[in-house]
């Protein structure tokens, strides 16, 4: 007789032995923050996420890639600032996120956020985005992507503990 899967998601490990559901997009995003202020990108007209909402500056993964590097990529092309790695730190909790596209698509996404401590550089624009410093206690009148104010008050939580 045939044994049943008795799981409703199949499941996979990424590079840091974190479950994720196989039906969802493995996404990093980084925290970074100044004072008050918390690090957040404005999707422009050539962006495939709707054109002012903002988010975390991150995105998917590349082929091989594991979570850690992603972030420091990620966070890199869209803001133009250098994360310190070794004192970057993934948040425990990783979020389902429902993004809607320009397209009309609605993209599945397992996102895995990490709080940057430490980064240097100057900000800079890109065709997709442009970076800005907000308000903590103001983003939420923002157009904002899916649990992006939770992240980022979860994010800041681990940065003052340091």
């Amino acid at each position: 007789m045939a044994r049943r899967k008795s799981y409703s998601h199949e499941k996979r490990k990424t590079s840091l032995n974190t479950m994720i559901e196989s039906d969802r997009i493995p996404t990093v995003s980084a925290a970074a923050f100044k004072g008050s202020e918390v690090l957040l990108v404005r999707h422009g007209e050539a962006a495939s996420h709707l054109t002012g909402a903002y988010g975390l500056p991150g995105g998917r993964l590349e082929s091989g890639e594991g979570l850690l590097d992603a972030a420091v990529r990620e966070f890199e092309e869209e803001t133009g600032l250098l994360a310190e790695r070794d004192t970057m730190m993934l948040l425990p909790k990783v979020f389902n996120g429902d993004i809607h596209r320009k397209s009309g698509e609605i993209l599945k996404t397992a996102w895995h956020i990490f709080a940057v401590p430490n980064f240097t550089g100057e900000l800079r624009e890109t065709d997709e985005t442009s970076p800005e410093w907000v308000e903590i206690d103001t983003m939420s009148s923002l157009n904002l992507l899916p649990n992006t104010e939770v992240a980022v008050r979860q994010a800041l939580s681990i940065i003052e503990k340091i």
